[in-house]
């Protein structure tokens, strides 16, 4: 009852200062009143016309389909708590073509090797604020209420479309989870991004008054759902998913995004204990990250130890959150997708390069909400123009919001479309830098690197070799190495390299597996 209270409070405070009077009353207060009946909505007078048509949305009880075109799923419905409801896609049912499975498998498996800073691993934004769950089924209906009224206005209020069970399975390793104090529990809703301390200010007093802390406040503005997902059943998707067979050289990176109020409320002893209840000990923690001393762990390495995944938080709680979590701002920087100048620069806003070991992480926000806020009006989208530019750059995570099966294929950079075509073919780049299975007899120069300490080829040390059948006694020259790009920055730097030749023998993963443990191509 107290929170209602402080709700109700908070409304009385954004309307008295002109914040926009249907959003606030819909969103938080839920009146008796009907905010179709108010006079003007958005700073816009409504006639009756208008407000009958609004009413008459509102009302229809519409099933828009919810799955993009394309795609196949197995379909079911969800509905909010008003009523509106959506076709999704059922959790772990969205059809992943095997080619981009295969190939975005082949790029992991690559890495195996590769310190953290160097890796690419491909994310989304607020990953579980997805359609498929239940978030945002309402935005269809809003969004053609708010064009009744500003006709170049728009509503999109869920960041992704599927489960995270199938942003796993189609590729993504980075998952972002919003993470609030909502129905005495962690939950994951789209808030935190309203931050008024004045009325935090009074929200606390009001809980000075009734003897009670209030936990709510105007970073959990966005969480009033009473079917919120919990952290607990998030995490719970997560570990289902890296324990389900073929899975089991998978690592992830967890990111909450939170707010201060976990640790005014006491809260971060809770947050711990539901990861060690979920995830156990399979979490890397910072202690376990002093054996590393200033480097970081790869994959394998990870995987030697037991641990799967490496969790970071928004916010910096010091030692309530040591035992278990990282602060990101330590970890990685945050770009925009207009940030970045392509290969052969490579660099973000002309000051940092991309593959000079200091994690980065971009990402797109798709949001709308009508003329108060677009989240692509600053920083842009991410697109198939230029999901490959990252890729090519090695950016460590390139966090996409409205993830599809298709918008995951510009982040291949191996693979050529429908390679490997050979059961047991030797590997060539092409000239477009894609690879292919070729006759092992064919003639071609082969990709050599110059090994540098972290037992992989980095950078700009590669150069064409002898030419002849791919396995020549002497490949390359002395001090270099027959070798394979393990990232999209080394790809792009040996097709520069050998750009006066059409095709170049790649060493094949087989092969590889001498020192990497991965076996993607099985040579005759």
């Amino acid at each position: 009852p107290l929170v209602m209270v402080a709700r109700g409070v908070v409304l009385l405070c954004v309307v008295s200062v002109g914040v926009g009077v249907s959003v606030s009353v819909g969103a938080v207060a839920r009146p008796t009143q009907n905010v179709l009946d108010m006079p003007t909505v958005l700073g816009v007078s409504v006639n009756e016309t208008t407000a009958a048509q609004m009413r008459a949305l509102w009302g229809r009880r519409t099933i828009p389909l919810g799955v993009p075109p394309g795609v196949k799923c197995t379909v079911t419905t969800r509905c909010s708590q008003w009523g509106n409801c959506q076709e999704v896609c059922e959790r772990g049912s969205v059809v992943v073509d095997p080619w981009l499975a295969y190939a975005l498998a082949t790029q992991r498996r690559l890495q195996a090797h590769t310190p953290l800073p160097f890796l690419t691993l491909p994310g989304t934004h607020n990953s579980g604020i997805c359609l498929a769950d239940g978030y945002g089924i309402d935005q269809d209906v809003l969004d053609r209420m708010v064009k009744l009224i500003l006709p170049d206005s728009s509503v999109r209020i869920a960041n992704q479309q599927f489960t995270i069970t199938d942003q796993l399975r189609m590729g993504i390793r980075h998952i972002e989870l919003d993470t609030h104090w909502h129905n005495n529990d962690l939950c994951i809703c789209h808030a935190g991004g309203v931050h008024l301390k004045a009325l935090n200010k009074l929200i606390e007093d009001l809980g000075k008054i009734f003897h009670h802390t209030i936990h709510w406040d105007t970073e959990t503005l966005g969480c009033f759902s009473p079917h919120e997902r919990t952290l607990r059943q998030a995490l719970g998707e997560i570990y289902d998913f890296l324990h389900a067979p073929g899975n089991e050289a998978d690592v992830v990176i967890l990111y909450f995004d939170d707010q201060m109020d976990l640790l005014t409320w006491d809260k971060v002893p809770y947050l711990l204990q539901t990861i060690k209840d979920v995830l156990g000990t399979s979490v890397f923690t910072p202690s376990d990250k002093q054996a590393f001393g200033s480097g970081w762990p790869s994959p394998h390495e990870l995987l030697a130890r037991g641990k799967r995944a490496i969790i970071a938080s928004a916010r910096d709680y010091g030692e309530a959150m040591a035992p278990l979590i990282f602060h990101s701002s330590s970890l990685w920087s945050e770009w925009d997708p207009v940030d970045l100048a392509p290969y052969p620069a490579c660099t973000l806003r002309g000051q940092l390069q991309t593959e000079n070991g200091d994690l980065t992480r971009a990402l797109g926000d798709s949001l709308v909400f009508g003329p108060f806020y677009d989240g692509s009006a600053h920083g842009g989208l991410f697109s198939a123009a230029n999901l490959p530019l990252f890729a090519g750059c090695n950016v460590n995570f390139v966090c996409n919001d409205q993830l599809d099966p298709f918008s995951m294929r510009p982040l291949v950079w191996s693979w050529g479309e429908g390679e490997p075509s050979q059961d047991g073919g030797c590997v060539a780049m092409r000239a477009d830098g894609r690879w292919e299975t070729r006759n092992c007899q064919d003639q071609l120069p082969h990709a050599c690197a110059r090994m540098d300490e972290t037992g992989g080829p980095r950078g700009g040390r590669w150069l064409s070799g002898s030419v002849g059948a791919w396995d020549h006694p002497s490949p390359c020259p002395d001090g270099f190495t027959f070798s394979v790009p393990v990232d999209g920055f080394q790809n792009n730097v040996l097709r520069a390299a050998t750009s006066d030749h059409p095709s170049v023998w790649l060493y094949t993963v087989t092969q590889y597996q001498q020192s990497h443990p991965c076996s993607l191509i099985k040579k005759k």
